[in-house]
């Protein structure tokens, strides 16, 4: 019968199975999703040292491109799971499980009986097989150091080449904002972090923490900045961005940037005038604002029931289209230039027309390619 590796961790009161993909605890079965149970694996089987958030993103996420957000949100829920003290964050580095952690060894194989010994071999069969291995050897020697050479030597070319021209491979995309987490825990960066503008907000029909506002006396956003090799992803693929959101007073957006000097940059505003609100796409922001299409919507104010705006972007036309609670309110719209810093994705609240301050609650933002 074949080895099977039957290793299993043990951090009382739980245990792991990842061959079976089973947790439990005290006999009891917890029903994880499989990319939570990769991250609380990946955790587990550092046994207590730090895993670095890069590193943690990158084994559970291999082949697809995601914000720290995925992971804040697998955090969470395995904190809901098995407790909030069992996993500790480290502020800047990353996460490790907080409880003592054994790993139960493998089924040994069986013990293979001693093959019975060879018959004697006269002394010049001997003395042959000592030259002819010997040279086999020194061939073989000879034959893996000028592989190694040539494959080391094209692979240090290829990632020259790869580093210089910033290719990194990229399949799927996605970043977002979740809940009530703070933005800073998602990979985001404030964008002018000398005033107290972050809120999270309660939702009265179930008591959870699921939105955080935004408030500022003159614009304020979050953002996550994207690389020349993200911005080339989504210049050449279909992408999404959505927001859950609403304005309570002033104006808000959320928008992605993808220049300086590649590409447009694409916002989706929310503005209020007076007692109307509208969803508008911007053209043009300075000297004074014009829009591609601007859309009466009262829903744009409903904090306790946000609605769904989408901007979709086509890749073959180079346009993106409006979409409000699924249903397409506007196409044809190409983002403007002005005003592009690397920003990337960003979502943010700004004072305007006679509204002295702004506030802006977020639910979710997505930005999802393909």
């Amino acid at each position: 019968m074949n080895h099977v590796d039957a290793t299993a961790y043990v951090f009382l009161p739980f245990r792991m199975d990842p061959s079976r993909r089973l947790l439990n605890r005290d006999g009891r079965a917890i029903i994880l999703k499989p990319k939570e149970f990769d991250t609380l694996l990946v955790l587990v089987e550092a046994e207590g040292r730090v895993v670095d958030k890069d590193d943690l993103v990158a084994r559970v996420w291999p082949d697809t491109y995601v914000g720290d957000g995925s992971l804040a949100k697998n955090i969470s829920v395995l904190r809901k799971a098995l407790g909030e003290e069992v996993i500790e964050t480290h502020r800047g580095r990353g996460y490790r499980i907080a409880l003592p952690v054994s790993a139960l060894s493998p089924v040994p194989a069986p013990e293979v009986s001693a093959a019975p010994p060879l018959m004697p071999t006269r002394p010049w069969f001997r003395r042959g097989v000592v030259f002819v291995s010997t040279a086999a050897v020194v061939l073989f020697t000879w034959f893996i150091g000028i592989r190694f050479f040539v494959i080391n030597t094209a692979n240090a070319h290829h990632s020259a080449a790869n580093a210089s021209a910033n290719l990194t491979p990229i399949h799927s995309m996605l970043i977002e904002k979740e809940g009530g987490l703070d933005p800073l825990n998602e990979g985001f960066k404030l964008g002018r972090p000398d005033g107290g503008y972050t809120h999270i907000m309660r939702n009265t029909a179930n008591t959870g923490f699921d939105r955080w506002r935004l408030m500022t006396r003159d614009q304020n956003f979050y953002y996550r900045a994207l690389s020349d090799a993200e911005k080339r992803f989504l210049l050449q693929h279909d992408w999404k961005l959505t927001c859950v959101c609403a304005l309570e007073k002033g104006g808000g957006a959320s928008d992605i940037d993808l220049g300086p000097g590649l590409g447009p940059r694409f916002d989706m505003a929310y503005l209020q005038e007076g007692s109307k609100y509208f969803v508008v796409l911007t053209t043009q922001i300075s000297p004074h604002y014009e829009f591609a299409r601007k859309i009466e919507f009262p829903g744009v104010a409903d904090v306790d029931h946000p609605h769904t705006y989408e901007l979709r972007y086509d890749h073959v036309t180079q346009t993106a289209s409006l979409w409000i609670d699924g249903q397409q309110k506007a196409s044809g719209y190409r983002g403007h230039r002005q005003y592009q810093e690397n920003y990337g994705l960003m979502l943010g609240a700004a004072t305007y027309r006679d509204v002295t301050e702004s506030s802006m609650v977020f639910r979710s933002v997505r930005l999802q390619a393909p």
